[in-house]
């Protein structure tokens, strides 16, 4: 097993749920805004970004090709599942939050769907570039809550 190669998703995973950390504490300090953000937060924001955050962890995980994981399929059935209720509940009140938001969950279900597909063809679930393009995506949204925190 070439731990180099199985390490890295694991790491990267922990920066992601750190950096969701990091957001939720943002999220819930911000002051001209926390009236909307908090609150939006509050009522299930913070809810789906943990979940997303941890899709985005799930999907590097998957992205290891060593080895095959029979629950590979059904992991990526639950990061849908979770883009989904996201996008139902609602839109942030930052325009520039929501679109890096939007975005992250365009890239996540393009992923997640295409993960699915692969595993039943009986390859790997996805391309750690690809996971890496989500990362990116939902970096975008948590630096712009963190902005929006440092502006007040």
């Amino acid at each position: 097993m070439n731990l180099s190669v199985s390490a890295r998703p694991a790491v990267r995973g922990v920066l992601v749920s750190a950096g969701a950390a990091l957001l939720l504490t943002t999220l819930a300090s911000c002051s001209d805004d926390e009236e909307t953000l908090a609150s939006w937060s509050e009522k299930g924001g913070q809810k789906h970004m943990t979940a997303i955050a941890k899709d985005v962890t799930t999907l590097l995980q998957v992205s290891d090709p060593i080895g095959s994981d029979p629950t590979v399929a059904s992991q990526c059935d639950q990061v849908l599942d979770d883009v989904k209720a996201a996008r139902a509940y609602g839109e942030l009140p930052d325009d520039i939050a929501q679109t890096h938001w939007k975005e992250a969950l365009d890239r996540l279900d393009t992923v997640a769907s295409r993960c699915v597909r692969n595993v039943k063809a009986g390859k790997a679930g996805t391309s750690l570039t690809e996971v890496m393009d989500v990362q990116s995506s939902f970096h975008s949204f948590a630096q712009r809550i963190e902005n929006l925190r440092s502006q007040s």
